[in-house]
């Protein structure tokens, strides 16, 4: 054999234990006596294995092609930020890349190093006989253009005979299981690199998730330290020129965080399949036995913590109007219940249940009149699916955390993953129901976007930074209304009087209460949505509007007016009630000031302490308080309009207090000088001419008589004639039950007159329960009290004192022989008292 040039002898020893031993031995010393003439064969090197399949599997390889992909690929691999191993971005690797074109080097290693150690293989056969399958796959199935065919060419899961090779054949059957549950899956339900490659192509980007598990997949089929692939070499693999692999991080954690069996460790960057499922696949189990309505139930509780009121008053899932009330003083954030409503497009309009809940009340044909508070938060009918999955995982993950029996079959990396998934789903289900609830409805006058007064608007999408640390959203809601200037920034100045008087105050309403003014807000469509810090702020435009004469209020009997001195008043404080009520300029008129009309009369007497009688009136007076030289006299309650009669030794000084409440008083004085005479003189007056009058010849001011109606009158008639003077008022009292009840009859005859009735009525019952009803007032007031009173006073088991008094106050003085005091006595005489006092107001 030595000596031919075409001839080689290839023999191989069996061991000493083997079955032809003595054999081998005999071979033993054939090779002593051959060991001059032998020579020893190496495997291949890797330059010799690059030619060795290419000659197998292609007739030719074009040798230009190779070097522009030597060149195309060392240029992208030094231009790539992405982390590469030592070594890739040097000329050497290039070579490589043209030895092994059309193969990536990677591939090659790959194949007929790492895999090849698998004794089941069969090394270079096996490589071979693998590199031939892709190959025939790759020409039948002619997928897009490709430089070169690296390891996530491989088609594992799509070709059962490249899967049987490198699973059953290579004695990994159970290595089946994560390439139909993460990589591909040809019969029932997608995998899941399958899933997610569709959402890549949506974005115009390469099958990324079915790249990375291909190339990782291949890398774990080695048991042991070898077994998966670092984040360089991975890198590496699947570079390609002309492709933005700048989202292979971000696909590969999408992967991991969904796959049943693919296993990333984040501190060595190595990632790897293995045969027993991850906490996903175990989260996933249990997720199935989650049922949509738990889910939609755990979406509904979180919905309304999420959206609780704070800022506005949540309505949550109203089904009608009757579920929403009619309150000016409140914002409602009617968030409808996703089986209710939901909104495919930006451009729908208001579904009708919102119109309806929008233009109508709970009462049956009743018109919502506060509509500019209302807000409709609507779901996505896209959006919705996906918080609904989220909702069954989280679900799932917490019915693992509570079950101690399923935490003791979980190593304890696997129970700290799973509480570490319960944080990040509880995250991903805020993030996806604040998603979901996107559509946002808001009242408007726009006729052309809203033509039936509701404005649609998208909130933007959230993400984690917006969620996170967020407990409620209304914050979100509330920049959205600001946004679309439906609401006013938090540093905004208060209105100004002249935006009110244009665009608030209706045209032709002369005045109107404050609480009207806050209640337009809520209903008219083109006005801002009043936020409770924009209530203080209307407060003060109110006391601007005083202040600079736009308006003027009242406040009850108070009127605040912008004086000419500058001088204006205003309210201790603003309140939206029907109390107050806002004037336009020059309607309201400054108050007449309190006047309080105070006389006392010095009454002829022979004794040493002289009467006088004092009279006041103090209209509308609450209470009336009577001094004497300083002393308070307060022998009963005082009327405001009313006399008493005391007596004086010396002259003396009368004052009446009047208070009106809200700290007014007005008050009045007068003087009574008592002159003393010498013994045996006359006192006189003087006339108004100056010459001095007899005793006999001084008018008296007052003239009272007692008696019936019409001897009491008659009385006053003959003291009028005597005297020669006319009647300025007349009073008419009783102090009898049964005159009290006979002389309220004559009332409805009176009604041409100008009464000012005076009534005290004090009632004790058998039960020692006691009432006093006082009332000073025209008849009107007078009438409501009278049935309850003439009521009371006829019940046998209760005893009663009382005092009416009828005062006529006539414009001009009366005749005594006129009609008006005709009538007076007739209207009495109808049904005539007992007896009555008669008090008169004479002059000339």
């Amino acid at each position: 054999a030595a000596s031919s040039n075409t001839l080689v002898f290839v023999y191989s020893l069996a061991s000493a234990s083997d079955t032809f031993a003595e054999e081998t031995q005999d071979l033993h010393e054939l090779i002593q006596t051959s060991a001059r003439q032998e020579r020893v064969l190496t495997p291949s090197s890797d330059v010799e294995i690059y030619n060795i399949v290419k000659q197998r599997l292609f007739h030719s390889v074009s040798t230009s092609a190779a070097q522009d992909a030597a060149r195309d690929y060392l240029s992208s691999i030094r231009a790539s930020r992405l982390s590469l191993p030592e070594g890739s971005k040097e000329s050497d690797y290039a070579q490589q890349i043209a030895a092994s074109y059309p193969f990536h080097p990677e591939l090659f290693g790959l194949l007929t190093k790492k895999v090849a150690s698998i004794p089941e293989f069969q090394r270079t056969r096996g490589a071979l006989r693998l590199f031939a399958l892709v190959v025939r796959y790759l020409w039948q199935q002619r997928p897009d253009w490709i430089p070169m065919i690296h390891p996530h060419h491989v088609p594992i899961g799509v070709d059962p005979d490249i899967t049987s090779e490198l699973t059953s054949k290579i004695k990994r059957p159970l290595m089946l299981l994560p390439v139909q549950a993460d990589i591909h899956n040809s019969d029932g339900k997608q995998a899941h690199a399958q899933v997610q490659d569709s959402e890549w192509q949506v974005a115009d980007k390469p099958p990324f998730s079915s790249w990375v598990g291909r190339t990782i997949f291949l890398h774990s089929l080695t048991q042991g330290i070898s077994s998966g692939i670092r984040r360089p070499e991975l890198n590496l693999s699947l570079l390609t020129p002309h492709i933005e692999l700048g989202l292979i991080d971000k696909a590969l954690e999408r992967l991991v965080s969904v796959a049943w069996y693919l296993d990333n460790d984040p501190i060595t960057t190595i990632a790897r399949f293995k045969e027993e499922p991850s906490i996903n696949k175990i989260i996933a189990e249990e997720k199935d036995q989650i049922g949509i309505t738990q889910a939609k139930d755990d979406l509904r509780a979180r919905r309304d913590t999420i959206f609780a009121s704070r800022l506005f008053n949540l309505v949550s899932a109203p089904e009608g109007s009757q579920d929403v009330d009619d309150d000016p003083t409140t914002i409602a954030l009617c968030v409808m219940d996703f089986d209710e409503v939901k909104i495919a497009s930006s451009q729908d309009p208001a579904p009708p249940v919102l119109e309806q809940i929008f233009n109508n009340t709970g009462e049956s044909g009743k018109f919502r009149t506060f509509r500019n508070r209302l807000l409709f938060l609507c779901a996505n009918r896209h959006e919705l699916d996906r918080a609904i999955d989220n909702a069954r995982e989280y679900r799932a993950i917490r019915n693992l955390l509570a079950s101690p029996n399923r935490l003791d079959d979980l190593s304890e990396s696997q129970q700290k993953a799973l509480k570490g998934r319960e944080g990040e789903m509880d995250l991903a289900v805020r993030i996806a129901l604040t998603n979901t609830y996107r559509h946002l409805f808001y009242p408007a006058q726009d006729p052309v976007k809203a033509p039936k007064g509701l404005m649609h608007y998208v909130l933007p999408a959230q993400d984690s930074s917006d969620v996170k640390g967020k407990n409620n959203q209304q914050e979100v809601i509330l920049k959205a209304l600001k946004d679309c200037q439906k609401t006013r920034p938090e540093d905004a100045p208060p209105f100004a009087p002249a935006y009110v008087l244009q665009k608030v105050w209706p045209a032709g309403l002369d005045h109107w209460t404050t609480k009207a003014l806050r209640e337009a807000f809520a209903k008219d469509l083109g006005l801002n949505i009043l936020l409770d810090a924009e209530v203080s702020k209307l407060r003060e435009t109110i006391r601007t509007g005083i202040q600079s004469g736009q308006w003027d209020l009242k406040a009850g009997e108070r009127a605040y007016i912008k004086t000419p001195d500058g001088n204006t008043p205003l309210p201790d404080s603003i309140e939206f009630s029907e109390r107050m009520e806002l004037y336009r300029r020059g309607i309201l008129q400054p108050p007449v000031p309190k006047e309080v009309q105070l006389t006392a009369s010095l009454m002829p007497s022979s004794e040493a302490d002289k009467p006088v009688r004092v009279r006041w009136k103090a209209t509308g007076a609450l209470q009336v308080s009577l001094f004497q030289n300083g002393i308070p006299l307060t022998p009963r309650d005082f009327f405001p309009s009313d006399e008493v009669e005391v007596k004086i030794s010396s002259s003396a000084v009368f004052r009446v207090v009047a208070d009106y409440g809200n700290g007014e008083q007005a008050s009045a004085e007068t003087q009574v000088t008592l002159t003393t005479y010498p013994t045996g003189t006359i006192p006189s007056s003087r006339a108004a001419n100056g010459s001095t009058l007899t005793l006999f010849q001084v008018k008296p001011t007052t003239i009272e008589a007692e008696g019936s109606p019409n001897s009491a009158i008659e009385r006053l008639r003959d003291q009028c004639g005597d005297h020669k003077v006319r009647i300025q008022s007349l009073s008419v009292a009783v102090d009898q039950v049964m005159d009290y009840r006979k002389l309220t009859t004559a009332l409805p005859l009176l009604n041409k007159f100008t009464l000012l009735i005076d009534q005290k009525v004090t009632l004790q019952t058998a039960a020692n329960q006691f009432l006093q009803l006082t009332y000073q007032g025209d008849p009107r007031g007078f009438q409501s009290f009278l049935t309850p009173t003439i009521a009371l006073l006829g019940s046998p088991d209760v005893q009663g004192q009382v005092f009416l008094k009828l005062t006529f106050q006539f414009v001009d003085p009366i005749s005594p022989t006129g009609s008006e005091l005709a009538t007076i006595q007739q209207a009495l005489a109808r049904n005539p008292v007992d007896r009555m006092s008669l008090h008169a107001e004479v002059g000339d």
